[in-house]
């Protein structure tokens, strides 16, 4: 049996600082971010340099494996894989 997830909108207000006021996030397919070879927060570019392989949206919970990485951490959510950028508090959904 697959676990269940918690949706994107309950994990962002769980971590945002006003759970009233959410950021806007942008929903990015990830096969199109693939094909494009980037997307708008350059994640993919981030992994990339990291020597990071992203093919599926499992690969992109591979960043909270590294204990050195501060910057980036991923969730898996209903909708698909949630990354956020610490330092500028972005967010970024990568969905099928």
């Amino acid at each position: 049996m697959i676990p269940s997830h918690e949706t994107f909108a309950v994990l962002l207000r769980r971590y945002c600082n006003d759970p009233d006021n959410l950021p806007d996030v942008a929903r990015v397919s990830l096969a199109e971010a693939l094909h494009d070879g980037d997307d708008p927060l350059h994640i993919l570019k981030y992994f990339r340099t990291l020597g990071l392989t992203v093919r599926c949206l499992d690969d992109l919970l591979r960043i909270n494996d590294d204990d050195t990485e501060e910057e980036l951490h991923s969730f898996r959510v209903a909708e698909g894989v949630a990354v956020s950028v610490a330092s500028d508090g972005l967010w970024l959904l990568f969905v099928p």
